[in-house]
Parts: C-alpha cells; sequence; structure tokens
C-alpha cells in the first residue's frame, strides 16, 4: 500500500511516435518516461505493486495509466505541463479528484522515484522523497521490458 500512496499522488507500455507528439510529449520521450514502470516488473500489478504507463499524444496530451488491479483506483488521465529540471529531473501534473496533482520525478540508473509531489489545495503529499504522510522513502520504479 505505501507504493500506492505516491503513485496514487504522483506519478504508461503503448507506445507511439513522440516525434510527432506535443511538447508534453516531447518533453517524456526525451526524459525517457515514456513506456511501463513499476516496482517490480516480474510481479502482476497490485497495491503495493503499482504499474504507470506513460502514452504520448499526436493530437493533444499525452496520458497516464494507473494500474493496481483495482478498478475503483485504476485511471487514465492526462498529463500536462511537463518540464525538463535539467537531465535527471522532470515535472509533470495531473488530474486526480478535482485537483491537480504536481510531481517532480528524479531519475538515477534509469529508475525514477518521485521526488516532491504536491496538490493545487496546497498539500504536500511528497517533499525531498519521503512521504509527507508516512515519513517513508518513495520507491524506485523500473521501466519495463515492452
Amino acid at each position: 500500500m505505501k507504493h500506492l500512496v505516491w503513485f496514487v499522488a504522483v506519478l504508461g507500455a503503448l507506445g507511439g511516435r513522440a516525434a510527432e507528439a506535443g511538447a508534453d510529449s516531447n518533453a517524456l520521450a526525451k526524459f525517457g518516461l515514456l513506456g511501463s514502470w513499476a516496482v517490480d516488473c516480474r510481479a502482476p500489478p497490485s497495491a503495493s505493486n503499482p504499474y504507470q504507463t506513460f502514452v504520448p499524444s499526436t493530437d493533444g496530451q499525452p496520458s497516464r495509466q494507473l494500474i493496481v488491479g483495482n478498478p475503483d483506483l485504476d485511471r487514465l488521465v492526462p498529463v500536462h505541463d511537463v518540464k525538463e529540471l535539467g537531465s535527471d529531473r522532470i515535472s509533470l501534473s495531473f488530474p486526480q479528484n478535482n485537483i491537480t496533482v504536481t510531481v517532480v520525478l528524479v531519475k538515477d540508473k534509469g529508475r525514477v522515484r518521485p521526488l516532491e509531489s504536491s496538490t493545487s489545495d496546497g498539500q504536500s503529499v511528497v517533499a525531498d522523497g519521503m512521504v509527507e504522510r508516512t515519513g517513508q522513502l518513495t520507491a524506485w520504479f523500473q521501466k519495463c521490458p515492452d
């Protein structure tokens, strides 16, 4: 469940051609975020091993699909305001439950994890790589094979 906390607060294998995509899709592609990510790609999606898939778009916003194996929590949402913050950090936003979540992801050795996350109603969810509610470090996610 701890991994679900940051995924629902944060943080796609359908692929697509980013070369013709919009600026947000291009930034996701340049950062290497397109595709599916999980804590353990060998295990099925679950609350403790959520899958997150980022998909580019050629005619609108890219999307983020969250799969935890629970229809009440699984979702597909548009991603917007993607900003490269250097070679190892990217910021992106997406809607969730009538608010906007903005996340800063950090990349290291081909893995990613949330470094910061906040909501449009002023709540800090992740700070300095720690989940505010639990004090636990956010998990590293690996890119899953296509």
